[in-house]
């Protein structure tokens, strides 16, 4: 029998909890990991933001960790782990097509969107590789000595007083294992143990957002920007190529991602909206993917050598809210009490604030009462993200029929996402600030009227338009709706 006594469970040695593990470790306090499966292992959500490498090297100097410090910039991570695959992204990258019809470049770039977050490769954000970067991650765990039980299976949650025992048993030692603990971290993502354990509820109001998903990874993935060149489209107007971001093919009923890694691996997938596209009617993944090409001629030629490396993922509807993220002595990260899609790449983000806003307040009110009431403010704050997010990306995906709507509505998250980025670079983030603004109540009233107007055809495209940019003006500090840029957007600070 194992027996471990630590302050803090953390559950899910993904990259979120082998970070909190590790934080936790430099403040002081004595955490336990536990993971029920073992690295290294396929996982998605694969893209960093500026926001998300500010956030992750704020960490690493505050709690000093510097061999974590250099995974915050593309540069630094490929000069100093090689070794760990990375992709290059220097932003985001959108191309709306037709069902049945090859995609045309326009010289008016209406049917594009770049959006660039660096200014050179030095300062370029990065695709993960997770099962690098994660496995990287969780042997850090071990290299700093904090305890670390993966291929793990808690089988008993027991309260104790104000803390908790958990027993299961290990897989790799061969034997029971006993933690008790004074709070738990439920860092485990969809696997949801403290939903499932504690038996909480999914939130009532649950997800605007519809979207089922088809990915994997390839080899042989052809570059978009020489299809887009060799189909007359002129690359000099983009602020950076275009392949070297997040690769985002929108159309009616749904979008796909295509993210290179500097490996020649790409990771690629397809968000499709389950009403438009039931799975129970789409076939093996094999057939849904063939239909899927068949239907966007300029993208089957990008995969026409891509060859399969990992097997199928097909999965059903992907969104799920948890009706609390929080109680007296446990807590989940954002990545475990909802999923929203990829679009937009908020999920990595909104996990490192939710790290960051849990390490403030652990530092301020471990073993004190105030703890409980902090709590729960973080709760309260994790659902108004929530639903902000879900506005988004729901209202996105409604305007993926009207490209241009959809470019208006993705402004709601990059003109906030840009702010708050240039809000951290000077040092004004306020303590508890709430993702992309989620907390300013006239953004929020903005938002749900766009989301109710967007597929209304009553409303002109340029008066939505006109309506989003007005609602972003306090926070649109580089030019975002600005139609003699043609939509795109170099990486600028007014």
């Amino acid at each position: 029998m194992i027996e471990i006594d630590a302050d803090i469970a953390v559950i899910g040695a993904g990259f979120s909890g082998s970070l909190i593990a590790m934080l936790l470790h430099r403040m002081g306090l004595r955490p336990v990991l536990v993971d029920r499966g073992s690295h290294p292992r396929f996982a998605v959500g694969e893209s960093s933001t500026p926001v998300a490498n500010l956030i992750l090297e704020g960490l690493a100097h505050r709690y000093d960790l510097p061999r974590i410090a250099p995974l915050a910039n593309y540069a630094s991570w490929k000069r100093t782990y090689p070794e760990i695959v990375c992709g290059l992204k220097r932003g985001f990258s959108y191309f709306h097509h037709e069902f049945g019809r090859d995609f045309q470049p326009r010289t008016d770039r209406a049917n594009e969107l770049l959006v660039a977050a660096s200014l050179t490769n030095e300062d370029a954000d990065t695709h993960w590789l997770r099962s690098d970067f994660d496995r990287f991650l969780a042997a850090e765990v071990e290299r700093m000595e904090i305890p670390y039980f993966d291929q793990t299976s808690i089988e008993q949650l027991i309260p104790r007083g104000d803390g908790w025992e958990l027993n299961g048993r290990s897989e790799s030692l061969q034997e029971a294992i006993n933690i008790r603990a004074d709070f738990m971290i439920d860092a485990s993502g969809e696997g949801g143990f403290l939903a499932k354990t504690l038996g909480i509820e999914p939130h009532p109001d649950n997800m605007k957002t519809r979207s089922r998903g088809l990915f994997s990874h390839f080899t042989d993935v052809a570059r978009w920007g020489d299809l887009y060149a060799d189909r007359g489209g002129d690359r000099s107007g983009h602020p950076y190529p275009c392949d070297d971001a997040a690769l985002h093919h929108v159309f009616d009923g749904g979008w796909m991602w295509v993210l290179p890694f500097d490996n020649g691996v790409t990771s690629a997938g397809f968000a499709l909206d389950p009403d438009r596209f039931p799975r129970e009617t789409s076939g093996s993944p094999e057939t849904e993917w063939a239909t899927m090409m068949d239907r966007l001629p300029a993208v089957a030629e990008q995969f026409a050598r891509a060859k399969l490396i990992v097997p199928w993922r097909q999965t059903g509807r992907m969104q799920r809210r948890l009706s609390r993220s929080a109680g007296p002595n446990w807590v989940m990260l954002p990545n475990t009490a909802a999923f929203h899609d990829p679009l937009h790449s908020t999920g990595n983000t909104f996990t490192l604030i939710g790290i960051e806003r849990l390490m403030d307040m652990f530092e301020r009110c471990w073993g004190r009462p105030e703890l409980e009431g902090e709590l729960r403010k973080y709760d309260a704050l994790v659902q108004k993200e929530v639903e902000f997010i879900d506005l988004v990306v729901s209202g996105s995906f409604a305007g993926f029929r009207q490209f241009e709507r959809m470019i208006a509505m993705s402004m709601f998250y990059f003109a906030t996402s840009i702010f708050s980025e240039e809000e951290r670079r000077a040092g004004r983030v306020a303590k508890g600030a709430a993702f992309l603004s989620a907390d300013r109540p006239e953004l929020r009233t903005a938002l749900n009227q766009a989301v109710q107007d967007i597929s209304d055809p009553a409303v002109s495209s340029a008066d939505f338009t006109a309506r989003i940019t007005a609602a972003i003006k306090p926070f649109n500090r580089v030019g975002l709706c600005d139609p003699l840029r043609l939509n795109m957007y170099p990486y600028e600070f007014s």
